[in-house]
């Protein structure tokens, strides 16, 4: 049974709501496989990535001694924004004010971030010259550009090599790991080194097609990899693979080519399970299952997903993903999905919060105090101003006394806030502070959360604790005004 009232919900297995989405509107849901049914060990699959990257890096001309260097999974966050052009990584508020910046591994102070990215110089923090880490896939990509800076700073290794050059390097050599097989072949041979299996995930499809609807899978995976994952977190104990799996599903897209899946009429081949050949197929009859078994196919795009499906429109599904740009930006805008974002970090981080209470009540204090000051300031300093004017003192002492004491005192709350803030984010993440805020504004990534995620929550699974036609709904939207402080 589910429970009677949210508040019998461990809170970080929430599902969090931005948008009312009624579940009995829904006809089909939608999964995402990498980091969504399937969740990753970063300290083994990231690190995987990492050091296959690093061998590939050498293989095309970089010092063998990167291949000694070591990853720390736990360094980077999602939501942060790499400039190649000058070999930083940064972490921005909602209205893109960068107020984190590393250059390697040096941060960068407040006169050094205004000078290079003061929001007068209306950056657009995209695409050529900015990368987006939105995804758990992009932390080690992050991570070893952020030490290939650091070595080009600090030695003469790299100074052939620009900045720009050097994060293509890296994201070139990923993607060719990606390509070759050099991580898809290790995990395959161990996937239970690299891949967390969720004993809630089986009951949940179960759950969402007994409801009645078409339940379906979109990967950018290729099919001999998926089938090798999908396998393994549902439950299959033996080593020869097999395709029980997909009796939970009515449709599976491997090879999707996301986020232009959303956009773009990219081919559709059949998928021979067996072979992994693919086949072309007839466009014409593609809505036909008389045997009503599982469809795999590789490529294609939403609308043939619609007519396979028998879907009218975008709001009739809810596609479930991990990628903010790939899987929820894309689907949301372009073609009216409704969505729901994985973000895996958020338990960890929501239990990091609770914990943190009693510091950020010191900085809401300290704050409230800064406000009083400068109002009191502010009054004095209006008080000194028509003193020269009624009454032709220039200066009054006692008035000149108080004024000097408020200043002083405004300035101590001001370093003094600032560095309590600065202790309750380092507490969340050492580096980059919490996940969805910088200092009191929401981060760039809450802020596109908040605009394209329907629902997000920190696992897909965590859909146990509600009924497939549960209505999820919406707090209440608060603007300034109607805060009480």
């Amino acid at each position: 049974m589910f429970p009677d009232d949210k508040i019998d919900i461990p809170f970080c297995e929430r599902i969090f709501c931005n948008r009312t989405l009624n579940m009995k509107s829904i006809k089909a849901v939608g999964f995402d496989m990498d980091y969504t049914l399937a969740l990753y060990k970063p300290e083994t699959f990231e690190k995987l990535a990492y050091e296959e990257t690093l061998k590939k890096l050498v293989d095309i001309g970089y010092s063998k001694e990167i291949l000694n260097w070591e990853f720390d999974h736990k360094y980077m966050i999602r939501g942060l924004v790499i400039d190649k052009i000058r070999g930083n990584v940064l972490k921005m508020d909602r209205h893109r004010y960068v107020k984190v910046a590393f250059h390697g591994f040096k941060e960068l102070n407040r006169e050094e971030r205004r000078k290079l990215y003061d929001v007068e110089n209306v950056i657009i923090y995209e695409e050529p010259n900015f990368a987006l880490i939105d995804t758990l896939f992009s932390l080690a990509e992050a991570f070893l550009f952020i030490q290939l800076v650091d070595y080009k700073d600090k030695t003469d290794k790299l100074l052939n090599k620009t900045y720009l050059e050097i994060y293509n390097d890296v994201r070139k050599c990923i993607d060719l790991c990606h390509r070759d097989g050099s991580i898809k072949y290790k995990v395959s041979e161990n996937p239970g080194k690299y891949i967390t299996r969720d004993k809630n995930l089986v009951s949940i499809l179960k759950d969402l097609k007994a409801s009645g609807r078409k339940i379906f899978i979109v990967t950018n995976s290729l099919w001999d990899y998926s089938n090798v994952v999908m396998n393994y977190i549902c439950g299959n104990p033996k080593k020869e693979l097999n395709f029980e799996w997909l009796s939970y599903f009515d449709l599976v897209i491997t090879g999707s080519q996301k986020p232009s899946f959303f956009n773009s009429k990219n081919q559709i081949y059949s998928v021979d399970l067996k072979s992994c050949y693919l086949k072309n197929i007839d466009l014409i009859n593609l809505s036909k299952n008389e045997n009503n078994e599982p469809k795999v196919f590789q490529g294609g795009h939403f609308k043939l997903l619609y007519d396979i499906l028998g879907i009218k429109v975008g709001s009739e599904i809810l596609y479930i993903g991990d990628h903010i740009y790939g899987d929820i930006l894309r689907s949301k805008k372009e073609i009216g999905w409704r969505t729901m974002l994985v973000i895996e970090e958020l338990e960890k981080e929501i239990s990091a919060i609770q914990n943190s209470k009693d510091q950020y009540t010191l900085c809401d204090s300290l704050n409230k105090k800064r406000v009083h000051l400068e109002n009191e300031f502010e009054r004095l300093q209006i008080a000194e101003h028509e003193n020269k004017i009624k009454k032709g003192i220039d200066k009054d002492e006692t008035l000149d006394k108080k004024i000097k004491k408020v200043g002083y005192d405004l300035l101590k709350i001001k370093e003094l806030e600032k560095k309590e803030i600065r202790t309750y984010h380092l507490g969340l993440h050492p580096i980059w502070g919490e996940l969805m805020k910088t200092g009191r504004q929401n981060s760039r990534f809450a802020a596109q959360v908040e605009t394209y995620a329907c629902l997000y929550t920190s696992k897909l699974t965590n859909l146990i604790h509600y009924g497939p036609h549960k209505n999820f709904r919406a707090v209440r939207d608060f603007m300034p005004h109607d805060l009480d402080d």
